[in-house]
């Protein structure tokens, strides 16, 4: 994360505020300052150049003219040679001041208008060689890193098209960026800046006051403190905090809990529904493509409004892989977002192919038993309608089943919701087929599901499918779910174990807090691991199952932190929910491991 800092402080000012927050450091010296009272003079730039010829050639007309009411136009035109701007049509003004019979009234004139586009554009070419030479210094890395402080004025002049590429180039190196004396516009210039010519690049901008919110709208995120500036930055956020401080948690936790459950969610989303329509597509083939359908048109309008709608919801809004105080202390578990591990490629088509083969169960296997030879203790056979209900019976089970697998915590909601949707179709088919055709205008049913659930749930076969089907379904998932977490296990499902299961760890934990174990050392995986084959995590890197990237590898001690963890869980749980003691800050010793 790079953090930028754009303030309308003055200079020393913001560079306290830098050091004070620990953005600047001592380990960053020298720091890259560009500020127009620190640029050079006109004589510095470098080279001959014709810019700096007609500059010359014009302060030397003026001083020629001998006009006595020049003086004081003089007096403010010459410290141009030592002011940090050049004027750009340099040649227009010299032909004017050079027209035979020019007054002394239009000669000054001139020159009033001409000083502050002199200044302005001495100033870019200014701005324009120290970036320049601050571009070529930090493309060498620096230990402590780089840093650039920049003021207002110069910071307009790295707007222009030929400077800004170059001015983007050195903020993007630098470790930190300080811009003081900035306007509101210029805040959201610069974060227009960053967002527009840095694609794949996630631009937040933060404030608390009138003058960020133009910069909190250019950002992709918006983020308002609620403070003593008023509530104009919250109104125009995208979320709002009562203080700075949170801005952690919002990032570092909730924004990775936010971006895996986001990534499930999608991926689930389109699963869920392929499932269904793939079920429907299987029939075409066995209906003579005539758009006969396998489900009543009451199943297919409630299917995503009532039956699978709540559990993803609630997926999305509660779940949660792993404690705040393990993720803040493991930086390497906010890798599974850098690399895009929950939502890429790989992933969205493993979600596709489990619909596909999913799909296939629902419809072949369903009809394949619940043909029309069975019937139950009345003599009543069942049909397409019968087996068109069980189908879409085994599709509702199976994905909220699915989903269930995906949930990495649980509580009393969770299981009210995941079962609770099943028990509504039920209930829903006791409700809609104990209709009868006809009992009302404004809402009417096919006579064909007339008190057909009444009917199939005497037949055993029926819920025996239904078993069968979800169990097939369920079971490539499952064991999928295993091999993976047990054989190539990914970092945050490493830590999940051992937040579990700390005691099976010990040996290992503290031999990586002794440092003892070298990180590059090569482990066999096979039935001797007591990881099951997972030993490969301490390695010094770990090549991700989905990307194929290489990502970090955990390696730090958290054996009395999690003993601490489980035993105190044991106490003040009440509930089942986590109390504050369960969110206290690692001890002294765990921070020192860690650095």
């Amino acid at each position: 994360i790079k953090i930028w800092v754009l303030t309308g402080d003055k200079l020393e000012t913001a560079i306290n505020i830098g050091y004070a927050t620990a953005l600047l450091g001592n380990e960053m010296e020298p720091i890259h300052r560009i500020s127009r009272d620190e640029l050079g003079t006109v004589s510095e730039l470098p080279g001959d150049t014709p810019l700096q010829k007609a500059i010359q050639e014009a302060i030397e007309l003026v001083r020629a003219r001998d006009l006595p009411g020049l003086e004081r136009h003089i007096k403010t035109f010459t410290p141009l040679e030592g002011a940090p701007r050049i004027f750009q049509p340099v040649s227009t003004m010299i032909a004017k001041l050079n027209r035979p019979g020019a007054s002394e009234h239009e000669v000054a004139l001139h020159l009033s208008a001409c000083e502050g586009r002199l200044k302005e554009n001495l100033l870019r070419e200014r701005v324009r060689v120290k970036l320049s030479a601050i571009d070529s210094m930090t493309s060498k890395p620096k230990k402590g890193g780089h840093a650039l402080v920049i003021d207002g004025p110069c910071l307009r002049a790295c707007m222009e098209p030929g400077i800004r590429s170059t001015f983007l180039n050195v903020g993007v190196r630098c470790k930190s960026v300080v811009c003081c004396r900035v306007t509101p516009s210029q805040k959201a210039e610069i974060t227009l800046l960053v967002k527009e010519n840095m694609p794949g690049q996630i631009t937040l901008a933060i404030g608390d006051g009138a003058n960020d919110v133009a910069m909190i709208h250019a950002a992709h995120i918006g983020v308002g403190i609620r403070g003593k500036e008023g509530q104009q930055a919250v109104l125009a956020s995208d979320y709002a905090l009562p203080r700075f401080c949170f801005l952690e948690r919002l990032l570092l936790i909730h924004g990775r809990w936010s971006y895996n459950r986001i990534g499930t969610m999608i991926c689930y989303f389109i699963y869920k529904n392929i499932a269904f329509a793939l079920t429907l597509f299987w029939f075409s083939f066995f209906n003579g493509f005539s758009s006969q359908p396998l489900f009543d048109d009451g199943y297919q309008s409630c299917y995503n409004l009532f039956f699978t709608s709540l559990p993803v919801m609630f997926f999305a809004i509660l779940d949660r892989d792993l404690e705040p105080w393990v993720v803040k202390a493991k930086p390497e578990l906010y890798s599974t977002g850098h690399f895009n591990e929950r939502f890429n490629g790989v992933r969205f088509t493993r979600f596709i192919f489990g619909a596909i083969v999913h799909s296939l169960f629902f419809y072949f296997v369903t009809v394949t038993i619940l043909d029309t030879n069975i019937s139950d203790q009345r003599g009543t056979t069942t049909g397409m309608w019968t087996s068109g209900t069980a189908a879409l019976t085994c599709v509702i089970a199976t994905v909220n089943a699915t989903m269930g697998l995906l949930t990495r915590s649980w509580c009393w909601l969770h299981w009210l919701v995941y079962i609770g949707s099943v028990f509504m179709w039920f209930f829903f088919l006791m409700v809609y087929h104990a209709i009868k055709p006809g009992m009302w205008q404004f809402f009417d049913t096919a006579l064909n599901v007339y008190f057909l659930f009444f009917q199939m749930a005497n037949i055993l076969i029926y819920w025996l499918t239904v078993v069968v089907v979800v169990a097939m379904s369920c079971l490539p998932v499952v064991c999928y779910k295993y091999y993976r977490e047990y054989y190539y296990p990914g970092v945050d499902d490493y830590y999940r174990r051992v937040v579990h299961a700390p005691q099976d760890y010990e040996g290992e934990l503290k031999e990586e807090a002794s440092g003892l174990t070298p990180m590059s050392m090569e482990v066999q995986d096979g039935p001797t691991s007591p990881l099951g084959g997972s030993r490969a995590l301490h390695n010094s890197s770990h090549e991700s199952e989905n990307t194929g990237s290489r990502t970090p590898i955990p390696g730090a001690a958290l054996y009395s932190r999690l003993k601490n963890y489980v035993s105190r869980n044991k106490e003040v749980r009440v509930g089942g929910q986590p109390t504050r003691s369960d969110f206290t800050a690692p001890t002294t010793s765990y921070d020192t491991s860690l650095s």
